[in-house]
């Protein structure tokens, strides 16, 4: 079920190599080796690529007063039938329980690993508003967490955020990783707190907000329908422990 985490991108790379070869010319090595050390760390190319809070806060919408709750997971009991216990396989150890009405999950990455957990009770939705309450506990700063949607098998798109408030909504498909949908930056995570993170879907529109804000929107026709579940990055070393509380899917009444 995990897959390799998602690789540095191709144009990043020539963009890199590009700048520090006119970096060499005009500056000198020391300063250049400096510059790349920030440009292959992957929080300072998104927050250059679009740093949120120099832009007025917009609140994120909120659910219609017509659409209903589809599925509800507040932990109290396992009733959507999430795979607890431990497990294990040539990505990582993991151990998922569910105790004190959260969900606890520890991650040991045996390797670059794009963590994931699915209920075995779900539905297909085409248009909902989606919520999850997600806390760190412990971890690198470079960790991802998040929500996944649109889950159709390796089919499946990854809306996460990292402590510096790194934002990105990535696609997986059967041959790994595509193009990401977005990636910015956003003032509004809380780092070791716990973060709502809301995807909002009518019809090829899609909305993120983090904490009460909307961090980004596309439109995509990408995977129109599909399940949910929960989705975590690490580096091949790392261990993490993370709580999920209130991971709950909106939509309209039939």
């Amino acid at each position: 079920m995990n897959s390799p985490k998602e690789p540095m991108r191709w144009e990043t790379k020539i963009f890199i190599i590009l700048l520090l070869a006119s970096c060499l010319i005009t500056t000198g090595i020391c300063t250049c080796y400096i510059s790349l050390l920030a440009l292959s760390d992957e929080d300072v190319r998104e927050r250059l690529q679009q740093i949120e809070s120099s832009y007025p806060a917009v609140k994120c919408p909120q659910r219609p007063t017509s659409w209903v709750l589809a599925k509800e997971n507040t932990f109290d009991k396992n009733l959507n039938l999430w795979p607890l216990g431990k497990n294990s396989d040539d990505y990582d150890i993991t151990n998922l329980e569910m105790a004190d009405g959260v969900l606890h999950y520890e991650v040991n990455a045996l390797q670059g690993v794009y963590s994931r957990q699915f209920p075995g009770l779900d539905k297909n939705l085409w248009d909902f508003y989606l919520t999850a309450q997600i806390r760190k506990i412990s971890g690198p700063a470079d960790a991802r967490y998040g929500v996944i949607f649109r889950v159709r098998g390796e089919k499946q798109l990854f809306f996460s955020i990292r402590d510096s408030g790194s934002v990105r909504v990535a696609v997986h498909d059967y041959g790994g990783w595509l193009d990401p949908l977005f990636t910015g930056y956003s003032r509004h995570v809380n780092a070791e707190e716990s973060n709502e993170l809301v995807v909002i879907a009518q019809g090829d529109i899609y909305t993120f907000c983090v904490n009460g804000y909307i961090v980004g929107s596309v439109k995509t026709t990408k995977y129109l329908s599909g399940k949910f579940g929960l989705g975590f990055e690490l580096n091949g070393g790392e261990e993490a422990v993370f709580e999920i509380d209130n991971f709950n899917t909106y939509a309209p009444e039939k």
